[in-house]
């Protein structure tokens, strides 16, 4: 009997240290497993945008057309979105899912646009523009094309998009040009008598781009006036 109960204590000791033993045991760091990060976008399906320029318009003018750019192997497809960031709140887009479109009923102000630009695969990209109406400063009605980039290839130009839709039907206009710290205006000749100065315009079907006569690069962003 007494070796009996000697086994039956003996095998309860045991229990109680493998117990003891189990419980004293460092439990395993707990693995938590983040989902991995969504692929980047393919580069055929990259797209740069760019809200173009910015522009000055004198009252009585109270429109003005938004131009949006898209460039990259992902442009096809994109779809579009004009929305004014800051401003008075008069203003009416007029189509804001159109890459350009007028904004109207604009009152004495500035205003500040974004043009968005979203690809099939869900990219976006901004860009804003910065749209000034002030008061007229001359006798003469003036438009204004401000902080503008050159685009250089064989040559350099600065393409101001469809102007005929600020000037009057067969209207004699004037354009000039002042270069990024200059205080004084270039006058730009019409491309049909262009001799040798420097600047000349191509006017076609309203579009008209401003070139330079030059062999040089041009990197500053010079302000276009067009005096109508």
């Amino acid at each position: 009997m007494k070796s009996l109960s000697i086994v039956i204590y003996s095998f309860f000791a045991s229990m109680m240290f493998i117990t003891t033993a189990c419980s004293n045991k460092e439990m395993p760091p707990r693995i938590i497993i983040q989902p991995p990060p969504p692929p980047p976008s393919p580069s055929n399906q990259l797209i740069w945008v760019d809200a173009n320029m910015n522009i000055t318009i004198e009252l009585p003018m109270n429109f003005a057309m938004l131009n949006g750019i898209v460039t990259g192997p992902g442009r096809n497809g994109v779809t579009y979105n004009w929305q004014k960031v800051s401003g008075p709140s008069s203003c009416t887009i007029e189509n804001p899912d159109s890459l350009v479109t007028k904004v109207s009923n604009l009152e004495l102000g500035v205003y500040q646009f974004k043009f968005t630009a979203t690809n099939i695969s869900g990219q976006a990209r901004t860009d804003s523009m910065t749209l000034i109406v002030q008061d007229p400063t001359s006798s003469n009605k003036q438009l204004v094309f401000w902080n503008v980039n050159w685009e250089c290839s064989l040559e350099c130009s600065i393409y101001l998009g469809n102007v005929s839709q600020y000037l009057p039907a067969n209207g004699a206009i004037s354009v000039y040009i002042r270069r990024e710290g200059q205080q004084n205006w270039d006058l730009v000749v019409p491309e049909s008598n262009f001799t040798t100065e420097r600047y000349f315009y191509v006017s076609s079907s309203g579009q008209l781009s401003v070139v330079e006569n030059s062999i040089l690069d041009a990197t500053d962003h010079p302000e276009i006036k067009i005096v109508y």
